[in-house]
């Protein structure tokens, strides 16, 4: 509610693009789905822009539990005339002169807006209002978010929503074994791919992985972030070795296999789930009790989310 009001007062005074920061897990899909919902009352096109399916499906799935009548422009999905509307920024690029202009674009994980196919958006309607939300306001590479945004707003921070009972605490372990990150380069604000994979996807380390998942959260339902799809597939494999139901997921499979291992995720029929980056935003399973970084990163922002 707080948040909602700053933003109110935000685009009172003049503001034109603020930017909402939340904790990941405090609820940035419901205040932007409240706020579409209240525009739509008024009158105002509004346009929900996400990156990845999955953001894509809850955000639809948060308008439709606020009753918003909304359309949905993917692949596989017809034209739509509606007046909220939720967008993979893929496909909007392709779609734009087809689609009518909104006079709200609300963009989820908001770090993305100065990439090019965001830019072509705001360049197709320069007089439309942006409101971007983000856990993570700060871009991998560095440059700024002052091109889009124009005022920050911070929402409740993680250790007061866990103090009052919103978000779960967490108990963090470090294993003693350490990754020598030594004379690794970096590239664009954080360490090279290439090399990164060369010093984790070892036996050692993964067996040490799967021992402390063993020793300390035994049963739990958990993610492994990896560090490419191989490192994840041969994680998995480990975990599986050593009794623990796991399978891994990446970008390149079927929108039905990857809903499966999801769904088998869910239902405890997986326990452990690998992945390279394709979990990393924006992904809402509160089952999931565990995680386990297996990417070292210089990146806050890739840390926090």
């Amino acid at each position: 509610t707080a948040a909602v009001a700053a933003l109110r007062d935000a685009f009172s005074m003049g503001s034109r693009a603020p930017c909402l920061a939340m904790p990941t897990g405090s609820g940035k899909t419901v205040c932007f789905a409240y706020i579409a919902s209240e525009g739509a009352k008024k009158g105002t096109r509004v346009l929900i822009l996400v990156h990845r399916r999955e953001l894509l499906l809850q955000a639809s799935k948060a308008l439709r539990e606020l009753g918003v009548a909304h359309g949905i422009i993917a692949p596989n999905y017809p034209l739509t005339t509606a007046q909220v509307r939720v967008a993979s920024v893929q496909t909007l690029v392709r779609r734009l002169q087809h689609t009518a202009p909104p006079n709200l674009v609300i963009v989820d994980e908001a770090h993305h807006a100065t990439a090019g196919s965001w830019r072509a958006v705001r360049n197709a309607w320069p007089g439309a209002l942006w409101l971007g939300v983000t856990a993570t306001p700060a871009r991998l590479d560095g440059t700024g978010l002052g091109e889009v945004f124009d005022r920050l707003i911070l929402g409740p921070s993680m250790k007061s929503l866990v103090a009052d009972g919103f978000l779960a605490p967490c108990d963090v372990y470090a294993p003693p074994l350490v990754v020598d990150m030594s004379g690794v380069k970096t590239s664009m604000g954080d360490y090279d791919r290439h090399e990164v994979v060369t010093r984790v996807d070892r036996a050692a380390i993964t067996g040490d992985c799967v021992d402390h998942y063993l020793r300390l959260t035994p049963g739990r339902s958990g993610i492994v972030f990896c560090a490419s799809v191989d490192h994840a597939r041969h994680v998995a494999d480990a975990f599986s070795a050593a009794g623990v139901p796991s399978e891994p997921i990446d970008g390149k499979m079927s929108d039905t296999d990857r809903d499966g291992v999801l769904a088998r995720l869910k239902s405890g029929a997986v326990r452990v789930l690998t992945s390279c980056e394709l979990v990393s935003e924006g992904f809402d399973l509160p089952e999931v009790e565990v995680a386990i970084l297996l990417r070292p990163t210089q990146s806050l922002t890739v840390f926090l989310q």
